[in-house]
């Protein structure tokens, strides 16, 4: 074949790979899919060590208290899908758990949602607020309940215990010992209750 052929067909083979490449280049990024949002009943089987409540009890009245010593039930988180945390300092499961709960929180900053890390009983040597704020878990604030009263009112002795509460203030489902919180799993479940219609 002459050069000047191969020169030709050099030439037309780079162009076509050019317009290729810039054709694939400029296609838009293939969207994401969108999953339609799923119910609470199928979020919760997905989750694993999560057990949906049957009954479905409303959260204990139990008075406990804040930081400043101010009496809160939690009648204070009417209206929000809650993430209620049965913890002590002195707990290694509850050490480990606290991370992935304050995550959980900054991840539904903004939302109808909050976490609320209950102190459940005597502590250890450090406050539960100082151990949050030694361990730069700002995002989470603990109530303390030194009476244990939500252990003897729901008949427990497992720490940490965690419930998930509807807007309503029902409690839903839960987990008995160390789970993980920040997993797209435990996110699913709370999404499934932010969802619901009031």
């Amino acid at each position: 074949m002459p050069f000047r052929s191969i020169l030709v067909v050099f030439i037309v083979a780079i162009t076509a790979g050019v317009a290729l490449y810039t054709n694939v280049s400029e296609r838009p990024a293939t969207p994401e899919v969108v999953r339609a949002p799923i119910d609470f009943a199928t979020a919760a089987i997905q989750f694993s060590g999560f057990n949906k409540l049957s009954n479905a009890p409303p959260v204990p009245n139990v008075k406990m208290f804040d930081e400043s010593g101010n009496v809160v039930t939690f009648e204070k988180f009417l209206g929000k899908v809650v993430v209620f945390n049965l913890w002590a300092t002195w707990c290694p499961p509850c050490i480990r758990e606290m991370p992935d709960l304050n995550g959980l929180q900054e991840d539904f900053a903004g939302r109808d949602f909050i976490v609320v890390p209950v102190a459940s009983g005597r502590q250890g040597q450090e406050s539960p607020a100082d151990f949050l704020r030694k361990r730069n878990l700002t995002a989470l604030t603990t109530y303390f309940d030194p009476q244990s009263l939500f252990m003897k009112m729901l008949g427990l002795e497992t720490l940490p215990t965690t419930f998930v509460l509807d807007r309503k203030g029902i409690m839903r489902g839960g987990v008995l010992g160390l789970a993980e919180w920040r997993s797209d799993q435990a996110k699913v479940v709370i999404e499934s209750l932010l969802n619901e219609k009031p």
